[in-house]
């Protein structure tokens, strides 16, 4: 029984030994999978320097380098707004309420106003050591509370900003902070040498994740953009990530240097999707003095209202081409006017620039300095004039024109391309608020799958002429209508919410 009882421990310890042996070998040749250490194991070389190319590693450099050195400028700007809402005091009601409820009457809900936090933010940039930052305007509009955060010298530290500047037209705006030292500004460089297929690097806080880096190239330049209904000029679109956050935060070159401000992303979704847009910085080099010292941009203003030329157009008013800016209204009183601006006139020029399009007259107007006399040329009745004007600065409240179409019910009455248009009749004036002194036929009517609809006529719009031809009763408009070769093109003009407006139809 001892025998085999020490036969049983000896096997025990030779196995025990054999093991210990097979784990000693496995640990020092990397062969067991508990002990494996796959940086030793692999059999993939990683790429040398020399494999990779000296320019491959210096751009990656760079893009260290360019983030290295714009981060301490880019700050997180946190707001506060504070808003009302009205809330409900309810009463339910006790047993004892049919009982004083006859001497005090039903209780009623009372309304109370109260004030709840509402808080945003976004992205800035230093741009002078003094604590100027720029950022979007929409970041900081109707903002009670401003603080904006930077990282210096690996030290978070949050300033209170202050708005002394801010345009709602270029989305852009200046935060004041003060600090007991310089700060740190980034440099500005010059978006009109950019070009399409350039790197460049997004700067910002998005979802909160300050001190973010991206990086993309320059999708495309663009003219105009809408955004909230509101349309920008001069955008640089980028593939590099831009998400919510970002707006106010800088978009640079391989060199370091500002080139624009990011603003706005296309994201269905609410995430970046691969097109992300910036103001190039010179159109923020424009204004900045202004935003800085009278805390808003003063442009100057013709006082005209200014639609493209078609085909249409370019053949009823005797045009040689479809450039300019056609004029569809003259504001009383304003610059234009005064210089002997008429509605019907084409701009093909301001101050010695050609104007092919309106918006080349709107950025001419807005970058020339009130009380500046200029020199314009114009087009009228097929003949070109020389005018001088003075221009004068753009009131607050001024801003574009915007035709909505609208469905409205058929009338009696001549009907034409689906509108239906009677003569003018006292109730027909009172109803659409016409008034006395106008002539013309007026639009009852406007059938929704009609031409007349897709143009832009809509209901109690004053049809005044069609193609030059008056059309101040049913008969002269039957007249003009005959005439009319829908090949050739159409013009209407017409008066809307007592406003004179030319609209135009191209086409078959």
């Amino acid at each position: 029984m001892k025998n085999k009882l020490y036969f049983y421990r000896l096997i025990i310890a030779v196995s025990f030994c054999f093991i210990v042996y097979l784990l000693f070998v496995g640990i020092k040749n990397n062969k067991i999978g508990f002990f494996y250490n796959a940086q030793y194991a692999s059999n993939i070389e990683p790429l040398k320097d020399s494999e990779i190319g000296n320019d491959v590693l210096n751009l990656q450099e760079t893009f260290v380098t360019v983030a290295k050195r714009i981060k301490p400028a880019v700050v997180n700007i946190s707001t506060v707004q504070m808003l009302d809402y009205p809330q409900y005091d309810f009463y339910f009601g006790d047993p004892l309420e049919e009982f004083f409820g006859d001497f005090f009457g039903d209780e009623k809900p009372r309304k109370k106003q109260r004030k709840y936090k509402a808080e945003g933010g976004g992205t800035g940039v230093i741009i002078d050591p003094d604590g100027y930052v720029l950022t979007n305007e929409h970041v900081i509009h109707g903002a009670d509370e401003i603080k904006v955060t930077a990282v210096i010298d690996n030290n978070e530290k949050t300033f209170t900003g202050k708005v002394i500047g801010k345009d709602s037209r270029t989305d852009l705006a200046i935060v004041k902070i003060n600090s007991s030292s310089r700060l740190p500004a980034a440099p500005l460089g010059d978006s009109g040498k950019i070009r399409v297929g350039e790197w460049v690097i997004a700067i910002g806080s998005p979802f909160g994740l300050e001190q973010t880096v991206t990086s993309g190239i320059i999708s495309a330049l663009r003219q105009s953009i809408r955004i909230e209904d509101k349309e920008y000029r001069d955008f640089i679109q980028t593939d590099a990530a831009i998400n919510r956050g970002n707006s106010g935060g800088p978009l640079c070159n391989i060199r370091g240097e500002i080139i624009g401000i990011n603003t706005a992303i296309y994201a269905p979704t609410g995430v970046f999707s691969g097109i992300g847009f910036a103001i190039p910085i010179n159109r923020a080099k424009e204004i900045l003095d202004d935003l800085i010292h009278k805390g808003k941009v003063v442009r100057g203003w013709l006082g005209v209202e200014i639609i493209p030329v078609d085909p249409a157009i370019k053949k009823q008013f005797n045009l040689k081409n479809m450039e300019g800016a056609l004029v569809n209204n003259v504001l009383r009183n304003s610059p234009a006017q005064k210089a002997g601006v008429k509605r019907g006139d084409c701009i093909i020029e301001f101050n010695k620039r050609k104007i092919v399009k309106p918006a080349d007259l709107q950025a001419s107007v807005s970058e020339t300095n009130p009380k500046k006399t200029v020199p314009v040329k114009i087009i009228r009745n097929g003949n070109e004039l020389n005018l001088e004007l003075t221009i004068g600065e753009m009131p607050d409240e001024a801003g574009d024109e915007t035709s909505i179409k609208q469905d409205s019910p058929e009338a009696a009455g001549v009907t034409w391309l689906g509108i239906t248009v009677n003569k003018l009749s006292g109730s027909l004036m009172q109803k659409y608020k016409i008034p006395e002194d106008e002539t013309g036929v007026v639009v009852t009517g406007i059938d929704s799958k009609g031409r007349g609809y897709d143009i832009g006529i809509n209901e109690g719009d004053l049809i005044k002429s069609i193609n030059n031809i008056e059309t101040k009763t049913i008969e002269t408009f039957n007249k003009a209508t005959k005439k009319v070769n829908l090949s050739d093109g159409i013009v209407f003009d017409i008066v809307r919410n007592g406003k004179p407006v030319y609209l135009s139809y191209s086409g078959k």
